[in-house]
């Protein structure tokens, strides 16, 4: 055998060594995980305590009380639902368990640990695959991205782990067996329900800040918090500027925080905040009922309040808008009720809305007068403070007037 052999021999043997001693860690990570997976609805779930509490999504139980699920040990058992969050996606169900019972679990992990590039697994029924062989599937990944927002997912977990239709609802793992977040959403393209690269997870952060709630809900839903009576200042919404609090509702929960205009909110608990959709984002993990400290600059110095998140409730302004006219999509005022928050604000018939908060408006067709109707009609929640800069007076007239109208939800 001559040399150069020889070490392409050596070379090759040392390269086989390191995945063989690689998939037998994946093995007995797989082993210990299945156990405590749960069958969910053809989703999934996972168990996180000895005392059969079960996480999964609210998109899996398709607003149902009561289920029989199978556990990754082949076990069945009934439960019930202690508590949801539909918004955030979240559910929380407890096995009924005879006195003394146990069943398998996975520890809640620490979110806040991970890093872009850790290792994930993801355990799950994609298309119903674990019914086949009564078994859930595994795949592997890494952490693509941290803290970022998803439709609902805020400060969500991105991995590349595949996870597909029927993985929701079922445990993202990191190499210790601990359950770091639950999967519920995939990035998809051309219409297809499959994964293009990218998952969702809700973060075990987010996750043990709802626990508790949920399971005091005695089987119904748990709201989203926010600071109601905070009106942010103008520009773009990923501007810092944007979190300058321009006006204070009376009585809001911002008053009773002592938050003033001219504010600038830079820090929400330990989490420094940039623009105002991070602030939302920060905002959007916390429960109704939950309380933060927001650091704000104030003539130069800073201070820090603390202020109770309060569930929002959706206040009707009392205006409507005319139909569009030809290809003129420029929103206008058709009729104001009165003693509507609208009305209070001096909103009138024939007033052209330009900007909202500051953000000019630009509708270019149907859809986006339309969609910008509805939100007239339904986004604004008790407390809320928005500023409509409107034109009167009519088109392009020298005499028309630009005003800004503070309409507070009240």
């Amino acid at each position: 055998m001559n040399a150069r052999l020889a070490v392409l021999l050596v070379l090759g043997a040392t390269v086989s060594a390191a995945p063989a001693s690689a998939a037998t860690d994946l093995v007995e990570l797989c082993n210990k995980v299945r156990p405590a997976y749960v069958f969910v609805e053809g989703g999934s779930g996972v168990v996180i305590r000895p005392d059969g509490v079960v996480l999964t999504n609210d998109h899996v139980i398709h607003g149902k009380r009561s289920f029989t699920v199978r556990l990754g040990d082949g076990s069945s058992f009934r439960a019930k639902l202690l508590g949801t969050d539909p918004h955030g996606d979240l559910a929380a169900l407890k096995l009924e368990l005879k006195d003394g019972q146990t069943v398998p679990y996975l520890e809640l992990g620490d979110s806040d640990t991970l890093a872009i590039g850790d290792e994930t697994l993801a355990v799950g029924n994609p298309f119903g695959l674990g019914v086949l062989d009564q078994s859930p599937t595994f795949t592997a990944g890494i952490v693509s991205a941290l803290n970022h927002t998803q439709n609902s997912y805020t400060e969500c977990i991105v991995t590349d782990t595949e996870v597909n239709p029927g993985n929701s609802g079922g445990p993202l793992i990191d190499m210790a067996g601990r359950v770091v977040g639950i999967n519920g959403q995939i990035s998809t393209r051309f219409g297809l329900r499959s994964n293009t690269g990218l998952g969702f997870a809700i973060s075990a952060k987010q996750i043990k800040f709802w626990l508790p709630r949920l399971e005091a809900a005695g089987g119904g839903e748990v709201k989203h918090g926010r600071i109601t009576g905070l009106g942010l200042g103008g520009g773009e919404p990923h501007l810092a500027e944007s979190v300058r609090i321009k006006d204070v509702a009376d009585g809001s929960a911002a008053a009773t925080a002592g938050f003033k205009p001219g504010d600038m909110i830079v820090k929400l608990d330990d989490a420094p905040v940039a623009n105002v959709r991070r602030l939302a984002a920060i905002l959007g993990m916390y429960p109704e009922g939950h309380g933060v400290q927001v650091t704000v600059k104030r003539d130069g110095a800073e201070a820090v309040l603390d202020a109770k998140l309060v569930a929002p409730k959706r206040i009707p302004i009392g205006m409507n808008l005319l139909r569009p006219r030809g290809n003129d999509f420029t929103p206008r005022v058709d009729d104001v009720e009165e003693n509507t928050p609208a009305a209070k604000a001096g909103l009138k018939p024939g007033d052209e809305i330009l900007a909202v908060n500051g953000q000019r408006l630009e509708l270019r067709d149907k859809n986006a007068h339309r969609a910008f109707d509805r939100n007239l009609r339904t986004r604004f929640n008790e407390g809320d403070i928005v500023t409509f800069t409107v034109r009167r007076g009519g088109g392009e007239d020298k005499d028309a007037e630009e005003l800004e109208l503070r309409v507070v939800a009240q």
